[in-house]
């Protein structure tokens, strides 16, 4: 049976790596996004040159009330999802304490209520005989104390401590597990530049590839023993 993943924030950067990793297990894709128009109508150009069914689902994932009909407008023929990847994230760079009330709603909207409803709505799926896969992208800085990024971290910490209940509460059906990412891109806005800087302070002198990242998705997809498990990928930064 073709099998089907979501993938939020699939167009570009991590996202788009995941989906192309799901692709390669044989996944039908479900590929959200929503600034990201123009990728994603080019990624999904390059996904019919080769054969790879898909679709594309926009979304506003800062408006609870829009996030909670999605499972509802993924076209039939892509029903029921098995795997569902929740990659997309807002991630500013003005984010401490004194902007906390700025950048909340929208970040806890994004980061961490959108994840909760799409597996809220993946776990509700009727008909659904298969099990199931949650995949979530958090941060690897989470395990250090830290004073910048304050609401982006707490809306991360969310999804991981979800990620730990979930896997408890949706068991034996469903597996829930996370991959957390340290230095693998540089943030939008900045170059290569930035993750050179990086390296000296990283236990592996070296920073992550999107190759690493899909090997981490490979492995919690073919090994069916694991739940509630954070794969961390930060080459021993934030020991």
């Amino acid at each position: 049976m073709v099998k089907t993943a979501l993938i939020t924030g699939g167009a570009i950067r991590v996202g788009r790596a995941l989906a192309e990793a799901c692709a390669n297990h044989h996944y039908r894709l479900v590929i959200h996004y929503h600034h990201s128009a123009d990728q994603a109508q080019r990624f999904s150009q390059e996904l019919t040159e080769q054969g790879i069914e898909h679709c594309l689902l926009p979304c506003d994932l800062s408006q609870p009330r829009v996030v909670q009909q999605m499972f509802e407008r993924i076209p039939a023929a892509f029903k029921p999802i098995d795997l569902l990847i929740n990659s997309a994230a807002r991630f500013p760079e003005q984010d401490q304490l004194q902007q906390f009330d700025q950048v909340w709603s929208s970040l806890m909207n994004i980061n961490a209520y959108a994840p909760l409803s799409l597996i809220q709505q993946f776990a509700a799926q009727t008909n659904h005989t298969c099990e199931g896969l949650v995949v979530n992208i958090i941060d690897a800085r989470l395990s250090r104390a830290q004073s910048e990024h304050f609401t982006y971290r707490l809306s991360k910490a969310v999804l991981k401590q979800a990620t730990l209940d979930l896997a408890v509460s949706l068991a034996p059906k469903i597996r829930v597990n996370a991959i957390a990412l340290g230095a693998i891109l540089p943030p939008s806005e900045k170059g290569n530049d930035y993750l050179e800087r990086l390296k000296q302070s990283i236990p592996l002198k070296q920073t992550g590839k999107l190759s690493q990242v899909q090997l981490a998705l490979s492995y919690l997809i073919e090994q069916s023993f694991v739940t509630g498990d954070v794969l961390t990928l930060d080459g021993g930064e934030f020991l």
